[in-house]
């Protein structure tokens, strides 16, 4: 649901389009277009043409007959409307979200009409979202969409979806046909003739069975528009059960503030007219309903009433919205069996506790002959054993590998460790836990084994390599399954969890050289598949895994601030520009973010303590630093930094390998530097490259680190970015790179030499 206190949705030019992308306010024209194309009844016309004659012979022949006028166009305004088409216009004016395209795993279920299907019928999602909303009733059974729809029918779905208030006065008096309105219709039809919005079909006659047609519904509409604020809605949806609910209230009416009250007691909130909070997506972002740590309940039941307000125009409805948010103060480890094992391919489980209060999941990896445990939940080791719920799902002997020493991730380590599972860490990760202030976090870390960067754990007919990626965490790890392509994340392939809208932060590694080393990492899963290929990623905080359209989502968060600056970011989602009224502490920032988070489960959303807050200078691109080893001599945080990158991100060899270097991105921490070996460093300039010794050519493929690079030449020839070349190769000979900055003014070269192996 995009920011509807900003803009309003627009309607398909075509009126069969089944999947709009709503994204401007409905102009006429568009409405029109919606309206007056072949899903309504379009009026007929018929020529009628006449012949004589006379005495005279020449008359007895006829003559030519002139050329018939051409007929003229009917008047779109003047046919009359389908139920269909009518209802899928309110639907698209507020935007609502089909559950085929809701991201929710807690989404209730669809309801339907008998006569409606998915696929088949045209404007099927809109009249299901509008029938989701409670604007139409399917206690009939079907919904004729098809037919024409009429005047009361009309007046009764406009009442509903924009909350007319019910009339005092009875507007109905001065029509004598005020007796054939519907019964159960006439209160509607009253509320919206009293308000002024619809009129009669004449002075005295309402005509509630008569045909709306094109012209009247969209005068209707428009003025309603424009004197009625729309009611507040909210995403994610009213209704549900689930264990977090992070809410966004909007309205359709530009400019419109809106207010709201809440309660988590059980108690009806006060009215939001007089006590309400002022919202503001941009200052406070999502309100973040949950059940605390501190609480002393199973569930919360939180109710929520918002109003919206403009100057100069009637004050919406109120509107009330509820959700169930239940996290038991005990509970039990639970798995689903996400991948049955088979030969070739190991058996996945994936683990939680619906007591913990971020829903980190645990993975349990298991090939023929040998198991690993992906993570280590953060259900308290003292309230309950993950290790002894392994072992009961386990048909092998296993090991533990954790992505990072967050305690979401690492809180069962010791039942582990204390029972002499082998706990592998980075170095980095395994120092930090060792220096915890936690005994037991101590004692894992010093049993930890460190595991390298690239390092294959084998699981029989499977083996699993690690890639080690700072940013969230300095020694933050990963695992890809070799012979399927799947990856398992700790924090490091954000969340694309809607319901809870959760950014991820990264900003332990400057923005330009975590997308370095990132598309490295990428690099290497490719590597590292035997079919050279990612086919699933899976992060602890997401329900469903991401294909690699979700993994390029996650990199173009990045490589956009890197293309076009700060004027890409927006307030995060969690705590917007000042903070949450829920959470007043929480103060976060700017957000990164890509594809729509309610229709679309590859949106990623990077952020939450991206560079030091909206209000501040840009810092979160590299700068020179001697506080650690940086080659860098551009500060690219300042005005129109960004355009002055003349570096490489990656390069990627095909017949060749390249000789890394220790790349660094923070001071030493417990003990340990923060850096990565055998790495590409944007800011080194000279390497070496192995080349298997008889090779005449090898394949080379250098990515700039801004897409707008002036230019990038292969040994003086130009390459655009993404492609590749083959270049000649001989003991010792180089090839060249060569990059120029978007504004030209900085300009870099990149050697690399050829050694014969």
């Amino acid at each position: 649901m995009t920011d509807k206190t900003l803009s309003t949705p627009s309607v398909s030019a075509s009126p069969s389009a089944q999947e709009p992308v709503p994204s401007e306010r409905m102009s006429r024209r568009l409405f029109g277009q919606l309206l007056g194309l072949p899903t309504v009844l379009a009026a007929t016309a018929s020529v009628v043409t006449a012949c004589g004659g006379g005495d005279d012979p020449a008359a007895a022949a006829p003559s030519p007959a002139p050329a018939p006028a051409p007929a003229p166009e009917p008047d779109p305004n003047a046919a009359a409307m389908t139920r269909a088409a009518f209802v899928a216009s309110i639907s698209r004016y507020f935007d609502w979200v089909h559950s085929s395209q809701y991201n929710d795993p807690y989404k209730l279920a669809q309801p339907t009409f008998s006569d409606v299907r998915v696929g088949e019928t045209e404007f099927a999602k809109e009249i299901e979202t509008a029938l989701e909303e409670g604007v139409v009733s399917n206690a009939l059974g079907g919904f004729e969409p098809a037919r024409p729809i009429t005047r009361e029918e009309a007046a009764e779905i406009f009442v509903r979806a924009f909350r007319i208030p019910e009339s005092g006065t009875d507007a109905l008096s001065a029509f004598t046909d005020a007796g054939a309105i519907s019964p159960r219709r006439k209160a509607s039809v009253n509320a919206i003739v009293a308000a002024g919005y619809m009129q009669g079909s004449t002075a005295s006659q309402f005509a509630p069975s008569a045909q709306l047609l094109v012209g009247e519904a969209k005068r209707i509409l428009e003025d309603i528009t424009a004197r009625l604020v729309a009611p507040p809605q909210v995403m994610c949806k009213s209704g549900t059960t689930a264990p977090r609910r992070y809410v966004r209230i909007s309205t359709p009416t530009p400019g419109a503030k809106i207010y709201y009250t809440y309660t988590f007691d059980g108690t009806e909130p006060a009215d939001p007219l007089t006590a309400g909070i002022e919202y503001d997506f941009e200052q406070n972002g999502v309100l973040q309903f949950v059940n605390p740590l501190t609480s002393t309940t199973d569930y919360r039941l939180y109710r929520l009433k918002a109003v919206a307000k403009k100057d100069g125009m009637q004050t919406s409805a109120v509107q009330t919205f509820v959700w169930n948010i239940v996290r038991p103060q005990v509970g039990a480890f639970q798995a689903k069996l996400v991948h049955a094992g088979t030969p070739t391919s190991p058996t996945v489980w994936k683990i939680n506790n619906p007591a913990e209060y971020f829903q980190a999941f645990v993975f349990y990896i298991e090939g023929t002959t040998r198991g690993l445990v992906f993570d280590a939940g953060e259900y308290s080791y003292q309230k309950a054993n993950l290790k002894a719920f392994i072992d009961s799902i386990a048909t092998k002997p296993y090991d533990i590998l954790i992505g990072h020493n967050h305690p979401d991730h690492a809180e069962q380590v010791y039942n582990f460790t204390s029972a002499g599972i082998t706990l592998y860490a980075s170095a980095i990760e395994k120092a930090a836990l060792a220096a915890s202030s936690r005994t037991d976090f101590q004692a894992a870390g010093a049993a930890a084994v460190a595991i390298a960067d690239g390092q294959v754990l084998d699981l029989g007919n499977v083996q699993v390599t690690a890639w080690m990626q700072p940013g969230h965490t300095h020694g933050l790890m990963t695992a890809i399954v070799n012979q399927t392509g799947w990856v398992f994340g700790s924090d490091m392939w954000a969340c694309n969890r809607a319901y809870t809208a959760d950014t991820t932060q990264y900003n332990l590694t400057k923005v330009d050289l975590f997308l370095s080393l990132t598309q490295q990492l990428l690099a290497n899963y490719r590597k590292s598949s035997t079919s050279g290929l990612i086919t699933e990623v899976t992060n602890a905080h997401q329900d469903v895994p991401v294909a690699m359209e979700g993994v390029n989502n996650f990199v173009k968060c990045f490589q956009q601030l890197i293309d076009k600056g700060d004027v890409v970011t927006v307030p995060s989602i969690r705590g917007g520009r000042l903070g949450n009224p829920t959470s007043p502490t929480t103060r976060n920032s700017r957000m990164s973010m890509v594809g729509d988070m309610w229709r679309d489960k590859n949106w990623m959303a990077i952020g939450n303590s991206l560079g030091s807050g909206l209000d501040r200078p840009v810092d979160y691109f590299t700068r020179p630093t001697t506080a650690y080893p940086c080659n860098a001599t551009v500060d690219y945080n300042t005005a129109d930094g960004f355009k002055k990158y003349s570096v490489l991100s990656n390069i990627e060899f095909a017949g060749a390998t390249l000789v890394g270097v220790d790349v660094y991105w923070g001071a030493p921490a417990n003990g340990m530097p923060n850096k990565i070996a055998n790495k590409f460093d944007p800011w080194t300039y000279a390497y070496v490259v192995n080349v298997p010794a008889g090779t005449g050519s090898i394949v080379v493929k250098p990515t700039a680190m801004s897409s707008n690079v002036a230019s990038m030449k292969v040994n003086g020839t130009l390459l655009a970015q993404g492609a590749s070349m083959s270049v000649g190769v001989a003991a010792g000979s180089t090839t060249t790179v060569e990059v120029v900055s978007p504004d030209g003014s900085t300009s870099s070269r990149y050697d690399f030499s050829v050694a014969f192996v």
